[in-house]
């Protein structure tokens, strides 16, 4: 049988019935407070870490830990001049040890456990010590570890044949009370992005060329521009990127960047606070509701960098400064544009999710100003066609954020 044309009157009838069902969806939501994350693990709220007064609670961290380069060398990079300038920074960031072994065992354990060295394995491991793998898996959560060029899924190698891995730098494999296949060679961190498998906490260790241990500032930067935007944008809408670097180029000071990027961070702000390692643990554990250990115990989270986020805002409400235009056509078949505008350049991240929160495409993370088109043509992340239904298209920028109602025909 033929397939019948959509009439006029259909279509006008399925926008009226898709508008009262995204009308119950958000009202739903909002009450949830869960709207757009599909989580892949328990979220912060089952654990048993009381709410820190002035920190958000996430439903994703990413760490990105470089390399060997002082807080002055790296700052004036491109694109990572560009992060610093539309997100948080710490003028006063330190990292605790040389060489860089303690420095990771610090990130993940809040202690160097002893370590002086870069020995492989290090000495006394492995360890029992409460460390953030084994606390999300107490508390519920989920986390991986994404290695550039680890041989193999919870490898042990001190080394890879191309010289481009050393365990040196990633810690989770030196302790004995956690589940080792969660330490994944970088690979997988696209795949589980891809499939909407993003851990509650990811901790990322580029090769020794990327994190600008054995190659240059200017090569680094590079590697950063090509893969943060992606974290950025997967970690919406209540999420973080951590970007970080183990140690300076032993200096005195140890005076190191931390960057904290994404929808929950002021815009261009840096903060006075004196940050360590110990206080990035700190700041996980409460952001993604852990009891602190070791030396985070001591420390405390900044309160001064957070913005606030509607994760309510419904279609039709945009904020102040923010502005999008209604999509048209809407119903569409096969394609949809809207007129975003911005007051000032910001990073904007646009994206689509279905009916029941679960993101079907991401559209772009970049920064934007003044007046710009979003279109969409109705295929998903893996290049399918998304089916006929209701969808809404996100659009944010620091903590503004705008829905639109999209409706999808044959």
């Amino acid at each position: 049988m033929a397939r019948l044309p959509f009439s006029e009157a259909y279509l006008r009838s399925l926008t009226l019935v898709c508008l009262l069902a995204a009308a119950s969806f958000f009202s739903d939501a909002a009450a949830r407070d869960d709207i757009a994350g599909p989580l892949t693990g328990p979220t912060s709220a089952t654990s048993a870490a009381a709410v820190v007064p002035g920190v958000p609670r996430l439903d994703h961290v990413i760490v990105v830990v470089m390399e060997n380069h002082s807080y002055d060398e790296v700052r004036i990079a491109p694109y990572t001049s560009k992060l610093v300038s539309l997100n948080v920074s710490f003028s006063q960031s330190f990292a605790v040890a040389h060489p860089s072994e303690p420095n990771y065992l610090a990130l993940w354990a809040a202690s160097t456990l002893g370590v002086t060295d870069d020995a492989c394995p290090p000495g006394g491991s492995p360890y029992s010590a409460e460390n953030l793998g084994h606390a999300c898996e107490a508390a519920g959560l989920t986390w991986k570890t994404y290695c550039e060029n680890l041989p193999s899924v919870g490898s042990t190698d001190c080394i890879s044949s191309d010289n481009l891995y050393m365990r040196k730098h990633h810690p989770a494999p030196d302790f004995a009370n956690l589940t080792h296949s969660n330490e994944c060679p970088y690979s997988q961190l696209a795949t589980d992005i891809a499939a909407g498998q993003l851990p509650n906490l990811s901790f990322v260790v580029p090769n020794m060329c990327h994190d600008t241990h054995d190659c240059s500032v200017a090569e680094g930067d590079t590697w950063l521009s090509h893969n943060l935007p992606a974290m950025i944008l997967a970690v919406e809408p209540r999420g973080l990127v951590v970007l970080t670097w183990d140690e300076d180029d032993f200096g005195s000071e140890n005076h190191i960047l931390t960057v904290f990027a994404g929808p929950m961070v002021k815009t261009g702000y840096v903060s006075p606070q004196v940050f360590s390692h110990y206080t990035l643990v700190r700041t996980l554990c409460d952001v993604l509701g852990l009891s602190p250990f070791a030396n985070a115990s001591f420390e405390t989270t900044p309160t001064d960098i957070w913005t606030e986020i509607d994760a309510g805002v419904g279609p039709g409400s945009p904020r102040e400064g923010l502005s999008l235009s209604e999509p048209s056509p809407n119903p569409f078949r096969t394609a949809i544009t809207a007129t975003l505008g911005m007051p000032s350049e910001q990073q904007v991240s646009a994206y689509v999710v279905d009916v029941s929160g679960r993101r079907v495409r991401s559209l772009f993370a970049e920064p934007r100003a003044g007046n710009s088109v979003i279109s969409w043509d109705g295929s998903r992340d893996d290049r399918g066609r998304a089916a006929p239904g209701l969808y809404f298209l996100y659009v944010r920028a620091g903590g503004e954020q705008v829905v639109r109602t999209l409706v999808l025909t044959r």
